[in-house]
């Protein structure tokens, strides 16, 4: 049984995880002075970049991930009542 389950919402998460990822990057990114006006002039510049790159990675895919998650639990709720 729960197999059935869990093979449904791979699928579902794997098709609608980038539609949100995507979005929300470029969008942290644009509006992030840090990333945009960065001068490379010398080796911190670099790091900060990567740092920021990174953070923004991590911090927006887990927003992303926990969106559809959510929206699978309302598809889910709606599918059972």
């Amino acid at each position: 049984m729960e197999q059935t389950l869990t093979q449904p919402y791979k699928h579902y998460f794997r098709k609608r995880f980038f539609l949100f990822f995507i979005p929300l990057m470029v969008v942290g990114m644009l509006s992030e002075p840090m990333i945009i006006r960065n001068p490379f002039e010398e080796l911190e510049d670099y790091e900060a970049f990567v740092l920021f790159f990174v953070f923004y990675i991590i911090i927006l895919g887990g927003l992303a991930a926990f969106i559809v998650s959510i929206m699978w639990r309302i598809r889910q709720f709606k599918v059972k009542h």
